[in-house]
């Protein structure tokens, strides 16, 4: 040792510390990894394997994804919990007064808010998104619907996903009626990308693991991601404001709050979104499933849920209108606000429309949560896209009403 020369030396003097430092942290990515479905959301919903990790089927026989089986629901909703802060700029010091509710329920095999055994036939099944999933919910619009119903609903999944769920789980239960809930928000968008994806020969468990490198599944570099996030936004001085909460002049006013990435849907025209690849596809899946009902004897019905910008954009300042376009100009998306004033309705016009030409029954939405919103009600929650309790009863009377009255007319 006294031979060798004192850098040798000092890296040998290294060696040990090295060594306990890289052991320390390999037993700390492994008991990271063991308690993964465990750890935050914030820390996990990215990573690559935290859907195989938390019980979802990324590959399925029939292409569509499946949420958790048998997975028990037991949450407290509360302003700051209930509300998804964490895809709003908001944070949870805006939360608005809330009354606190417990949630429990128990999903069933495929991951559906559904009573096991599934009955070998229905009189209904109800098909659609997060709407229809209605995770933070106590009693979703379609519950006490029907007694002989399923209801299948599906977060983040567009109309194109949800043909597969009624090919693979409605058409063999041979319903007399089917409720398509089409979610103007982003329903047409997300049948885009899982066109997209099932062009190239994917599916959702490919998707996710795709030009992923070793590196992207440990947890303890994304924690070292999200410190360095977390301190470039500290460092940041030209951050932009956030642009919410703004005040819908209602009566009473009320401080409301969208998602920038829905905005840029208001502002296309009708004759851009006929068009357009992503309406052609959903289209496509309407007809197919429109003609299969007719051929059994069935009826489709195409139930419209307008996104929340739609409904209270009426109600905001022109200086509102003028922030959350320049708010969504700053992430790259178009939402001149004077295309919203122009094409606000255009979807809704152009899903009516469909409807009609295809002599399937359509439910808008947007007559009864407007109504509920001019008289000073709440149907959404604050900071959230998504109905609150109050907006899934208020769909729940709307959907009744549309089904005893074909019941009349039949």
């Amino acid at each position: 040792m006294r031979g060798e020369p004192p850098k040798q030396r000092a890296l040998m003097k290294l060696r040990k510390p090295a060594a306990i430092a890289v052991i320390t942290l390999v037993l700390l990515e492994a008991a990271l990894q063991l308690a993964f479905p465990r750890l935050p959301d914030k820390v996990i919903k990215t990573m690559p394997q935290y859907y195989d990790r938390a019980g979802f089927r990324t590959r399925t026989e029939h292409g569509a994804r499946e949420f958790p089986a048998w997975k028990h629901v037991e949450l407290e909703i509360t302003a700051q919990f209930g509300d998804l802060f964490s895809l709003s700029c908001l944070s949870i010091e805006d939360a608005q007064p809330m009354a606190p509710y417990r949630l429990s329920y128990t999903t069933d095999s495929h991951g559906y808010r559904n009573s096991e055994p599934w009955p070998a036939k229905v009189d209904l099944a109800v098909i659609g998104d997060s709407f229809t999933a209605a995770e933070a919910i106590v009693a979703p619009f379609w519950a006490g619907i029907s007694d002989s119903m399923l209801a299948f609903g599906l977060p983040g999944s567009g109309t194109v996903e949800q043909q597969r769920l009624f090919e693979a789980f409605a058409q063999p239960r041979q319903p007399d009626i089917v409720v398509l809930a089409f979610f103007a928000g982003n329903d047409l968008l997300d049948s885009k990308r899982y066109a997209d994806m099932r062009a190239r020969g994917e599916l959702f468990g490919d998707r996710l693991q795709k030009n992923k490198e070793p590196g992207d599944y440990l947890v303890l570099q994304r924690l070292w991601m999200l410190f360095l996030q977390e301190a470039g936004k500290s460092a940041a001085s030209d951050e932009p404001p956030c642009p919410y909460p703004q005040i819908a002049l209602t009566d009473p006013p009320t401080p409301v709050a969208f998602w920038n990435s829905f905005l840029p849907m208001l502002a296309l025209s009708k004759a851009e979104l006929r068009q357009s690849e992503m309406f052609q596809l959903a289209l496509a899946s309407i007809s197919e499933m429109a003609a299969d009902m007719e051929a059994r004897g069935g009826e489709l019905i195409l139930m419209y849920i307008p996104q929340k910008a739609e409904l209270y954009w009426e109600y905001l300042s022109a200086e509102s209108k003028q922030i959350l376009s320049e708010a969504t100009a700053a992430d790259g998306l178009d939402a001149a606000h004077d295309k919203i004033d122009q094409n606000v309705s255009a979807q809704r016009d152009l899903m009516q429309e469909t409807a009609a030409a295809l002599n399937i029954g359509f439910l808008d939405l947007t007559i009864p949560l407007d109504q509920a919103i001019a008289s000073g009600r709440q149907p959404y929650f604050f900071a959230d896209t998504h109905w609150n309790q109050a907006g899934h009863d208020i769909a729940r009377n709307a959907l009744l009403d549309m089904l005893n009255r074909s019941n009349l007319e039949e």
